[in-house]
């Protein structure tokens, strides 16, 4: 029997074709997953869950750190954020904790996600965040304002040269039917 010309090249480019699509489908199931591991060791996410539980130990009253706090609004959302203390100096292993103020300047309800940032690095993987609106969506009603407080810890073994951290907060809007927070529902 004789093989068709052209058949066994098609076969080959079947099968590299077959590859590829199996390799696409896979790096979008292990996608989410890097992501987070990605943003949680540059502090771009730090899940409460993991790691950065808070210590238990003594607080370090030899070590003051400052800790300065930022927030910028996405455009079109009319949010405001500020924090109860721009700047807070806290020790190792101290529990702290900062609120901060929302109000809803529009005439509508709005639905947003707020996002943190932590600098430097370093910082980012000692810093326990205990309880943060960071880790829910937030939806308030027009003019609506509400106060949310962000409970956090600087954990032992930060690197000694850091005597400042920033965390900035990004609040970005929610299109209808977005997913939410990384496993986190409202607040």
């Amino acid at each position: 029997m004789a093989i068709v010309p052209g058949f066994e090249r098609r076969k080959r480019h079947g099968w590299k074709l077959l590859l590829i699509a199996l390799g696409m489908v896979g790096f979008a199931f292990i996608n989410v997953p890097l992501f987070r591991v990605f943003c949680a060791h540059y502090g771009l996410y730090v899940p409460p869950d993991e790691k950065l539980a808070a210590s238990t130990g003594p607080v370090d009253l030899h070590r003051a750190i400052n800790i300065s706090f930022s927030t910028i609004t996405a455009p079109g959302l009319a949010v405001t954020l500020q924090p109860g203390d721009m700047l807070q100096t806290v020790h190792l292993d101290q529990r702290s904790q900062n609120n901060f103020t929302f109000t809803n300047t529009s005439d509508h309800t709005v639905r947003f996600r707020a996002i943190h940032d932590i600098y430097p690095a370093d910082a980012a993987t000692h810093l326990a965040l205990i309880q943060c609106f960071c880790f829910s969506d937030q939806t308030m009603k027009p003019h609506e304002t509400k106060t949310l407080p962000v409970i956090y810890q600087l954990n032992q073994g930060l690197d000694p040269r850091i005597k400042r951290v920033s965390v900035m907060y990004t609040l970005e809007p929610l299109a209808p039917g977005a997913p939410p927070a990384f496993g986190a529902g409202g607040q």
